[in-house]
């Protein structure tokens, strides 16, 4: 049971003293259950809990027995390259942990959850996501074109605003492969990364892939840019809603699954990943096309 005396929502005074902060606790958190093109993603997670109550959940996306590219809406603008890309948003939450006596939020996790495709003008012809090969050479795109092409606009315009991916690992807890990995944000000091956005990936069908997104806030820090609270109980709190993700393919999904599988032998993502180069103005990405022509030689 919370201690709503000790840890009130509340900062009545300032003070960065070094604490362990109390968040929600994921032992009352409910489960959310999602159909995505008959296949059901589980995930718990508790109620959401924000710092500011304006910041608005996104609910439970109702589900849909097929996901087409009319279910798909655009990015904000600014936010992609382009506007080949679209998404579903499925649930959105926010939490926040608040050191003792009124001292106030010290930081937040946010959770969000949806499904990623591109318009039908602009799908990747004749390839499927459920390819091992082919998902990296659509993430690589999708990575390149969500993050590689903004840069600080100044004499160093060489310097990306992001950074990654970043500590790349594969997952085999579901039954499709995934893979885990951070984008640090960049500031105009290339020596000087914020903490990261961490994303976790998998395909749902064989033109959609799921993100999965965590990105810890912390708001109380020492004179060495070091934060001044036990930041534990936020990776917890995130390593248990991460863990509890499952996945139950329907039989069609499972079928398309097996299908490729039966063609390409070695379901498996590559154990590594570097880097990208960005931003993309500098440094362009390899056409569609040539990636294309490679992975249909099977190189």
């Amino acid at each position: 049971m919370r201690n709503w005396i000790k840890y009130p929502p509340l900062e009545w005074r300032k003070r960065n003293d070094n604490c362990v902060p109390l968040g929600p606790r994921f032992s009352s958190a409910s489960w959310a259950s999602l159909l995505l093109a008959g296949s059901s993603l589980r995930v718990k997670a508790p109620r959401h809990c924000p710092r500011r109550s304006k910041v608005e959940q996104v609910h439970v996306f109702p589900g849909r027995d097929e996901i087409y590219s009319s279910n798909l809406i655009h990015y904000s603008m600014g936010v992609m390259a382009n506007d080949h890309w679209g998404c579903i948003p499925l649930l959105a939450r926010r939490w926040a942990f608040y050191g003792p006596w009124m001292t106030g939020c010290k930081g937040e996790l946010s959770l969000s959850i949806s499904v990623i495709g591109r318009f039908d003008e602009y799908a990747f012809q004749n390839i499927s996501f459920f390819n091992p090969r082919a998902f990296e050479m659509v993430l690589v795109h999708y990575l390149n074109d969500r993050y590689g092409h903004e840069n600080w606009e100044n004499e160093l315009s060489h310097i990306p605003r992001h950074h990654g991916p970043v500590d790349w690992l594969c997952h085999h807890h579901l039954p499709v492969f995934s893979a885990s990995f951070k984008i640090y944000n960049r500031g105009e000091d290339p020596n000087y990364l914020v903490l990261p956005d961490q994303l976790f990936v998998f395909p749902i069908t064989e033109h959609h892939f799921v993100k999965v997104s965590f990105r810890q806030d912390i708001y109380s820090f020492d004179k060495n840019n070091k934060p001044t609270f036990d930041t534990s109980p936020i990776q917890e709190l995130q390593d248990n809603i991460f863990n509890s993700i499952s996945l139950e393919l329907g039989p069609e999904t499972q079928a398309a699954y097996d299908k490729v599988k039966e063609e390409v032998g070695d379901m498996r993502l590559s154990e590594e990943f570097a880097p990208l180069k960005w931003p993309t103005n500098v440094y362009p990405p390899e056409p569609v096309s040539e990636m294309q022509q490679r992975l249909r030689a099977g190189s």
